[in-house]
């Protein structure tokens, strides 16, 4: 089974989705035969990663690394810890104490599909180096990633986000290099078929060097490779993203997100806090597609363009660093925020777009300096 994903991941180079689809089979080869289950409990690896564990592992058993403190015990349980060898900074998420049934683990659920985001998208940008993983004696999943960072901020919906104050000094200090390594760490998985509904700032890490991070992973759309995938392997959607096509008369016929990332009251300006749909801060704006937009009788769906808005709709965002920024460089950030606010996103860049963009801003201002001071 190990050579044909070999084979399949070779045969597929071509393509990004021809490449994460060898990465997927790769996966689900290691996760399918070590997964404990009630009906084949002699799967259970008792704290070791098994025989087919992805090669990039570093940490392949329980007793690869030392726990430490607690951090939270809900869906998921989330401790710091540290590698045993190198003592690498890492945090460790399981099965929480909401999650008795151990549910959240098997094939196609919630650490399945966090587990395959940190796999397959490897060495992105912006997705967290996983080190390896395990099942527990119980049944239940384990897995490591190396600790990058603390979160750009905080806040619960309906209320201003806090940011930190590392984010607030890198956003004054180096605005374009913070929004691009914002705009690479979105790219990374919008572009491939992730959508992120749970819109909140600490679900992004800043590291030392400000990097950004995605933390907790995002969810998959139904029609993406990976929404694709888990459909007609495991017959599961949850934790997914439905995505197909939808007649529509009128917008209020399509499907939106959920409030706190389609935003219907700070879209449409109430300022009612308290209210249930009240799940974003002022001033954020939904993309029109999240909210349900009809287009010739067909709803609009979603797409890596939903996050291009985001990004440029989001207080604590792009609009937050433009705000920080100064001459040109707040001159330009303005000018892709307006850019990716297209309310058609056939008109929207896509996230590449935005990157060339900074990349060519970038290199023209430091040709420039070069010439002045020479």
């Amino acid at each position: 089974m190990r050579l044909l994903g070999l084979a399949l991941l070779a045969s597929c180079v071509e393509s990004q989705d021809g490449i994460i689809l060898g990465r997927l089979t790769l996966f689900d080869q290691w996760f399918r035969r070590t997964e404990h289950t009630r009906a084949h409990t002699s799967r259970h690896t008792d704290g070791k990663a098994g025989p087919d564990a992805p090669e990039a592992w570093t940490v392949r058993s329980k007793r690869d690394v030392v726990r430490g403190e607690l951090i939270y015990n809900k869906a998921k349980r989330v401790r710091r810890g540290t590698t045993v060898q190198g003592n690498v900074s890492v945090v460790i998420k399981g099965v929480g104490r909401h999650d008795v049934a151990h549910s959240s683990n098997r094939a196609g659920s919630l650490l399945y599909l966090e587990l395959m985001f940190m796999e397959v998208l490897r060495d992105k940008p912006g997705i967290p180096p996983l080190l390896g993983a395990w099942f527990e004696r119980d049944g239940s999943l384990t897995y490591v990633v190396k600790d990058v960072g603390e979160p750009i901020g905080g806040g619960q919906g309906g209320h201003n986000t806090s940011l930190s104050k590392a984010f607030k000094r890198r956003a004054t200090e180096t605005p374009l290099q913070l929004a691009r390594s914002l705009l690479a760490c979105f790219q990374s998985w919008a572009s491939v078929g992730f959508l992120l509904d749970d819109f909140r700032a600490n679900q992004f890490m800043m590291d030392a060097t400000g990097q950004i991070f995605l933390v907790d992973g995002p969810k998959a759309l139904t029609d993406s490779v990976f929404g694709v995938h888990v459909v007609n392997t495991y017959h599961k959607t949850k934790h997914q993203i439905e995505n197909g096509p939808h007649a529509c008369a009128r917008d209020a016929d399509c499907p939106a997100t959920v409030h706190q990332h389609s935003c219907p009251v700070a879209s449409l300006g109430v300022r009612k806090l308290d209210d249930d749909e009240a799940r974003c801060e002022p001033g954020s704006v939904g993309a029109p597609e999240a909210r349900g937009t009809c287009v010739e009788k067909v709803c609009e769906r979603l797409s890596e363009k939903t996050h291009v808005w985001d990004v440029a709709n989001r207080p604590w965002l792009l609009p937050f660093i433009a705000e920080k920024a100064t001459g040109s460089v707040q001159k330009f950030l303005l000018s892709l925020i307006a850019f990716a606010s297209e309310e058609d996103p056939d008109k929207r860049p896509s996230f590449e777009e935005l990157l060339k963009r900074v990349d060519a801003f970038a290199k023209a201002r430091s040709r420039r300096r070069r010439l002045s001071n020479s």
